[in-house]
């Protein structure tokens, strides 16, 4: 497939997303492209949400991705640096936020029963990552075959990244390179395939979106059905927050992963002792369905408007 790029959908941090098109056939589809400089960014975590789409794939509801590819970067004075890049489909009819912008423009509001049927569909897209069974549905074991494959890629082109930092900088002892290598460790609550080790096949094992909100939610070519998307956010439920340090790493995570608006309170200010579960999507489902009737989220509404 050749691609050219047609347009730049959004940039934020080291990731950007363009519009591309396959030069053979003029197929739309989005291109996600996301930087990995060595010791800031893991080819792991950033590969996270591939391994995510391929794990939930096929859903009709959760947006699954065409093709991954990483590469080396080619910087001179980063040798270790990397690019990850996730083919997506591109849905012409935007999202849901977009809908709710529309709505806000033309004085219209969405039909009863049309919302009904898009919020199902984010519902049971929610279910399959809520009530996932390892080698279960919606893939099966091809599914789960698929993820792990993602996740020994994403390994490798880290070790490679640190072996190609060592050779830069010959003069480093050991001791600083252990510790290279422990800041390219994907974050523990962020993993996806790791967390079904010791979970046997039938299981559950439950996973939390992290970030549902408007944005997030593609609307099918047909306008009927609803897409859920972005993976990266994906964390394992429950998290058991066992010290300050774990609550602090998830707080972090969620402020650079969950949409303000819609984060749930618990990670906000996660407190040790405490669990975070799948009632955090709960949460950000309730502020999204109150977004389409509304046209903004409840938090944010000036305090004379609630």
């Amino acid at each position: 497939m050749k691609d050219s790029v047609t347009e730049t959908f959004s940039q934020g941090g080291f990731s950007y997303v363009y519009l591309v098109q396959d030069t053979s056939t003029s197929q739309l589809y989005a291109l996600k492209k996301i930087r990995c400089p060595f010791g800031q960014e893991s080819v792991s975590l950033a590969l996270k949400e591939a391994e995510a789409y391929a794990l939930f794939s096929p859903h009709p509801h959760i947006i699954p991705a065409v093709d991954h590819a990483v590469t080396s970067a080619n910087d001179k004075s980063d040798p270790g640096s990397k690019t990850v890049y996730i083919l997506l489909p591109y849905y012409r009819r935007g999202n849901l936020q977009d809908a709710i912008n529309a709505n806000l423009v033309n004085h219209t509001q969405f039909p009863e029963r049309r919302l009904m049927v898009l919020f199902l569909g984010v519902a049971k897209a929610l279910k399959a990552m809520h009530q996932y069974r390892v080698r279960g549905a919606p893939g099966g074991a091809q599914s789960r075959q698929n993820a792990n494959k993602v996740r020994k890629e994403a390994e490798e082109a880290d070790k490679d990244a640190a072996r190609k930092a060592r050779s830069r900088r010959k003069d480093v002892d050991i001791e600083e390179e252990e510790e290279a290598d422990i800041e390219q460790e994907p974050l523990m609550n962020g993993e996806v395939m790791r967390s079904q080790e010791g979970v046997g096949d039938g299981e559950i094992r439950a996973y939390a979106h992290r970030d549902v909100k408007p944005g997030n939610i593609m609307i099918s070519d047909s306008g009927t059905s609803p897409i859920l998307m972005d993976l990266g956010s994906l964390a394992p439920s429950p998290l058991h927050i066992t010290s300050r340090a774990l609550a602090l790493q998830t707080q972090d995570l969620a402020a650079e992963h969950s949409t303000l608006p819609y984060r749930a309170p618990e990670l906000f200010d996660t407190k040790t002792g405490t669990v975070i579960d799948t009632k955090t999507d709960i949460w950000s489902f309730g502020c999204t369905l109150f977004a389409c009737l509304v046209g903004k989220s409840p938090f944010e509404m000036r305090s004379e408007e609630t």
